[in-house]
């Protein structure tokens, strides 16, 4: 009988996850080496019965097994494994998602809980893989999706070989193989995402959808500051003078005084302390309010910025020209700031502008500014 410290161990090589405990038998799925495997029983000499991260069961053979991970360079590899090494994508053992808007759901069923939605050409880890394409794939965190979402990385130029052989009239097919393209674009750097786009706007146009239309006109002007960034010199002098304006509360650079935060706003909806190992806050101690979060200091009695709820109170001066106030929308920041962002596919509406030292990340909800908050490199 194993003790709990012995129920879980690695595979110190490529292997198989077989029906039996033999290699005649057949196998349901391949295993990377590392992949952590949970011990069930040992129902035969050289063989032992096992449980996968994505809960299928078999039988793998005793000698793969390792207490720890195998950092041995010269791994013999499983020649028809599917699972992909890291690349310049992705580090570890990987695959990629084929399909747009996936979910990725708590369980390996229809039923699991929605965990996250994954978009077409984003790499995912990957240790063990089966081998029917109904069946389902553990992607780290309890996150499963169905082994038939997954393969090699999907080539942009193909897709969009594919969306020119689809008939104008087919506009279901188009709109699907355009929200890939978008996708696989925002997932290969932002190289592609202009071309991407002016698909996406060609489907909208014929169909005449103008929420789609405007949305995409957006998002080509973004593309276009993506794809031709101003240096990274200039973008920090543009935004080392940046200045939060707070009604009621004098503020020197992201300093504020306590006493006057208090009297102006009343003591905090909550005071929380958060581990900061690398230093990067003012303090541990962190005050929330309604409309902004402080890092403060009780013995200096100063607070430092963290977040602020861009509201008819505040605003964000970043200098005399350049001023994020509650009116200013999605699309106008767009057109004045895109060559100094940047943003992702999985943080669409949060962008990101470099200060030396961190940066400053601008929230939009609804086209209109939301937030900004202060992110300092650890």
């Amino acid at each position: 009988m194993m003790n709990q410290g012995q129920n879980h161990k690695y595979l110190n090589a490529d292997t198989r996850l077989y029906n039996e405990a033999n290699t005649s038998d057949g196998f349901k799925g391949y295993f990377k080496v590392n992949a952590r495997i949970e011990i069930i029983s040992a129902p035969a000499p050289d063989w032992i019965f096992v449980k996968a991260d994505n809960d299928t069961k078999g039988y793998v053979q005793s000698k793969y097994l390792s207490d720890k991970y195998n950092s041995n360079q010269n791994i013999i590899e499983d020649s028809d494994n599917p699972i992909l090494n890291g690349d310049g994508y992705y580090g570890g053992h990987h695959l990629f998602v084929i399909v747009a808007s996936l979910r990725a759901r708590g369980e390996p069923n229809l039923s699991g809980e929605i965990r996250t939605i994954l978009t077409m050409g984003e790499p995912v880890p990957v240790k063990y893989i089966p081998i029917e394409k109904d069946e389902w794939v553990n992607i780290s965190n309890s996150r499963y999706i169905q082994r038939k979402y997954l393969n090699e990385r999907p080539s942009y130029d193909t897709l969009a070989l594919t969306y020119a052989r689809i008939e104008k009239s087919n506009t279901d097919e188009r709109l699907k193989i355009a929200e890939r393209l978008v996708e696989l674009a925002w997932n290969s750097g932002y190289a592609y995402l202009k071309s991407a786009y002016l698909i996406l706007l060609d489907v909208a146009t014929y169909t005449n959808n103008t929420a789609l239309i405007k949305s995409t006109q957006m998002y080509l002007t973004l593309a276009d500051g993506l794809e031709h960034p101003l240096p990274h010199e200039t973008v920090t002098e543009f935004i080392e003078n940046a200045i939060f304006k707070i009604k009621g509360v004098q503020i020197n650079k992201l300093m504020v005084d306590l006493n006057t935060v208090i009297n102006t706003y009343g003591q905090p909806l909550k005071i929380e302390k958060i581990s900061d190992e690398c230093g990067v806050y003012y303090s541990e101690t962190f005050y929330h309010y309604k409309n902004m979060t402080l890092s403060v200091n009780l013995e200096e009695n100063l607070g430092e910025i963290v977040d602020i709820i861009i509201d008819k109170n505040s605003a964000f001066i970043i200098n005399e020209n350049a001023i994020l106030d509650h009116g200013i929308t999605e699309t106008e920041f767009i057109k004045l700031y895109s060559k100094y962002i940047k943003t992702g596919i999985q943080n669409l509406h949060t962008y990101a502008i470099s200060n030396g030292y961190g940066e400053y990340s601008v929230v939009f909800k609804n086209g209109k500014i939301y937030s900004v908050a202060i992110f300092n490199l650890c």
